[in-house]
């Protein structure tokens, strides 16, 4: 989401959004401002006055419009950045009734809970002035006015003396629509009534939600290949529609706290420098604190909100690393997170993704991402993509659970490969079976011959150990070795002996 010249050629008529948003800016005169940004239908950046849009503000827009798309969504939507710096989304109706955009303003957080009225208090009708000249540029966006047909003539019985000429109804004045804020009749806001649940407006590119797929007769349920459940029957749930159980899943995910937690790949031979980490999720609730959330994972999964889980822990990664900068500026380290296949689905992943790198600044290689080899097989295409998306970004990828099978190796022309994890079951008869002991070797020597490192998981005793190294293994996960740590551990200073 670069910055994009004040003056856009492509807008008709031109518009200077780099003054809409100084207008904007003064009109909110009683708090601090730091930024204004105008979003266009999608929710893409039209024009920022700082920057570029990092992941806080980035998850700012996407829970914005995931409000402003439902039926009686608010006007506007405010979200906590941290710092003391909330970001103040408002909705913005076109002449057309179409949601033409909204305009996102990060502020002091203490300018919207001096009162009860919280952001409401910042429309005045200097702010709506300013909201509405930017709707007026949108005029564009949207189906065309509806046509009103001419009435039918009616048989005329005799001559009718001449009528005075009606004037021509002129077309509408390109002014927003103005609609009472919801609690505070008082005030109005340049949004119109909500947009039906089928309207297009970023309701999948940027709403984490299941996505669709083909009805399904209930008496004998077909599952998709990647257990994403059967779409609603239309006369429950109206087309476009998310269905309640999925709406209510989606909100407890978002509440749901959780805690980062990393274990670190042992290596096999002297000399490596890069500590490498897989990333673990887990729980930081009172009632089961470091537990892996599988029941809250596993019902994300199946709904297809997956990619959701996703970007929480990428984000929360990231800003952890911002934050913690001694942990990667003396010694180099990565980390892995696991991917789920929903976010093989969700076309805005990367770009995700790239936003959450460019923002943060961090060295790249520094992030990895995890795909088992089942999930690649099953989804080649999408990975195939996802796999030139994160080369082209400097991420490594991880294949974990790597078989003997033929179609496993083809996944080793991916480009963005760097790591192997052994199956379990390879690993588990090479201190008996000469076949499972040449079998780990090919794979070694391979991976070497590609530029890549071997991994072998649920390692445990030394004498498993020993045995790997003499195979040319170059990595083990253990619990026994290294077991999962918090990932706050990392940032703790070694103590003095």
């Amino acid at each position: 989401m670069d910055q994009v010249k004040p003056v856009s050629a492509t807008e008709t008529p031109l518009v200077d959004f780099e003054a809409v948003c100084q207008k904007i800016r003064v009109a909110i005169d009683s708090v601090r401002v730091y930024a204004v940004s105008l979003l266009d239908e999608k929710g893409d950046v039209l024009w920022m006055t700082e920057g570029s849009m990092g992941p806080d503000e980035h998850n700012a827009v996407v829970e914005a419009f995931e409000a402003f798309t439902k039926v009686n969504g608010p006007v506007f939507h405010d979200y906590d950045l941290g710092d003391s710096k909330s970001a103040v989304s408002f909705r913005i109706v076109n002449t057309r009734r179409a949601m033409a955009g909204a305009v996102m303003v990060v502020m002091d957080t203490r300018g919207i809970t001096q009162d009860d009225k919280g952001a409401a208090r910042l429309m005045t009708p200097k702010l709506q002035r300013a909201l509405s000249e930017f709707a007026t540029t949108r005029t564009h966006v949207g189906p065309p006015p509806a046509v009103k047909a001419a009435p039918a003539k009616a048989p005329v019985a005799a001559k009718a003396p001449a009528a005075a000429k009606t004037p021509v109804e002129a077309p509408p004045a390109k002014t927003a629509t103005l609609e009472p804020v919801a609690n505070f009749p008082e005030l109005t806001l340049a949004v119109d009534t909500p947009l039906p649940a089928a309207a297009p407006a970023r309701a999948q590119a940027l709403a984490v939600q299941a996505p669709p797929v083909a009805a399904q007769s209930p008496a004998t349920p077909t599952p998709t290949l990647d257990k994403r459940p059967a779409a609603p029957s239309a006369a429950s749930t109206p087309a476009g529609a998310v269905s309640p159980d999925i709406d209510r899943l989606h909100a407890a995910l978002r509440r749901s706290p959780i805690a980062l937690h990393v274990q670190r790949l042992v290596p096999l031979n002297k000399g490596t420098q890069l500590r490498r980490y897989e990333v673990l999720l887990r729980s930081s609730s009172e009632d089961a604190p470091n537990s892996a959330p599988q029941a809250m994972l596993k019902a994300a999964v199946e709904n297809g909100l997956g990619s959701m889980i996703d970007r929480r822990v990428i984000t929360q990664l990231i800003g952890w690393l911002v934050h913690h900068p001694d942990v990667w500026q003396k010694k180099a380290v990565m980390f892995s997170v696991n991917l789920t296949n929903t976010a093989l689905h969700d076309e805005h992943f990367i770009k995700f993704i790239e936003l959450c790198l460019t923002k943060s600044s961090l060295p790249k290689a520094m992030i990895a991402f995890e795909i088992d080899v089942s999930t690649a097989l099953n989804y080649g295409g999408q990975v195939a993509e996802i796999a030139t998306a994160l080369h082209r970004l400097g991420c490594p990828l991880v294949l974990d659970d790597f078989g003997l099978r033929t179609e496993c190796f083809d996944l080793l022309r991916l480009p963005s490969v760097r790591y192997i994890k052994l199956a379990s079951e390879i690993t588990a008869k090479m201190r008996s079976d000469k076949l499972s002991q040449a079998a780990i070797t090919g794979v070694v020597q391979i991976a070497r011959v590609m530029g890549m490192h071997t991994v072998a998981k649920r390692t445990e005793t030394a004498a498993e150990q020993e045995w790997l190294t003499a195979l040319g293994v170059d990595f083990i996960q253990s619990h026994a070795l290294s077991p999962p740590v918090s990932i706050e551990s990392l940032a703790k200073a070694p103590a003095k002996t």
